[in-house]
Order: structure tokens, then C-alpha cells, then sequence
């Protein structure tokens, strides 16, 4: 059954014309979209993990080790009251990444707009809050100037 809502998801891709790499053994689907910010792209990759699709959405550059705090301080403080989904933040290697979860809903008229909403939303909201995410890290502002929490 979950194989089928991957299935569902790619069917999805196609009809909407979504360029997109299939990597099976892994239940995972990819695909780059462009940012209307400075930040310019983000990958995005549907993952079914454990009977979920996880929809995860990052970035390709990563933040120096001297950085990281205030980043870090920054996406605590937009997580906050965040409703669909949150940015993860690796204090090991810099790396930062929106995720979401997808759930299979019974209503099949709904299930496609629920797909849409998911795939988009992690370059939404890099576009979003990429802008202050970009001042905070290169020290223009800091974390509380910039973020609503």
C-alpha cells in the first residue's frame, strides 16, 4: 500500500510535467526547484520512511562552523508556531533543511492538492524566510531582528 502512494506522488510529478529522479530501492523520488531568492535552489526529496512520506527540502551550501549559532537561533525562532512542517538545522556539518510530512488522505479529490501543497511548500518557505536566513548569517542582523517568534 505505501509503495502505491509513492506511485500516486510520481503519477502526480508526471501529469504536471515535474522533472524528477526515481531511486527505488530507496522509496525515495527527487528533484531540484529554483528559489525566487538569493538562495537560489533547494533540493527536494519524497521519502517514504516507516509508512510516511516525508517531503524534505535543502539547501546546497552549508553553514560555516562560526555561523552556526546565530543560524541555528534564527530557524529556532521562525519554527516557532510553524503549523505544516519545520526547518532542521545540523550543528555537526551546517547543513539546513525544511521538512514536511505528506499523508495519504481517503478523500481522493483532496489527495492532489494535498501532493502540490507538500511538494512546493519546502521552496516556499525557503523563499520565505531565506532572505532573513541570508542577514542573520552574514551578520547583517541579528536572529531577533529578523525572525517573528
Amino acid at each position: 500500500m505505501h509503495m502505491d502512494f509513492l506511485q500516486e506522488i510520481e503519477q502526480w510529478m508526471q501529469k504536471n510535467n515535474w522533472q524528477y529522479k526515481r531511486r527505488s530501492k530507496a522509496g525515495i523520488l527527487e528533484m531540484d526547484m529554483r528559489l525566487q531568492c538569493e538562495l537560489e535552489r533547494c533540493r527536494v526529496l519524497v521519502w517514504l520512511r516507516e509508512g510516511d512520506c516525508v517531503v524534505i527540502g535543502r539547501i546546497p551550501v552549508k553553514v560555516e562552523e562560526e555561523a552556526r549559532s546565530r543560524v541555528a537561533e534564527y530557524l529556532c525562532r521562525v519554527n516557532y508556531g510553524l503549523y505544516y512542517g519545520g526547518f532542521d538545522f545540523n550543528f555537526n556539518d551546517g547543513e539546513i533543511r525544511y521538512k514536511t510530512l505528506l499523508t495519504k488522505l481517503a478523500d481522493t479529490d483532496r489527495q492532489e492538492e494535498n501532493i502540490e501543497e507538500a511538494m512546493v511548500r519546502p521552496a516556499m518557505m525557503f523563499d520565505m524566510y531565506g532572505p532573513g536566513l541570508l542577514e542573520v548569517w552574514k551578520k547583517e542582523k541579528e536572529p531577533s531582528e529578523v525572525a517573528e517568534g
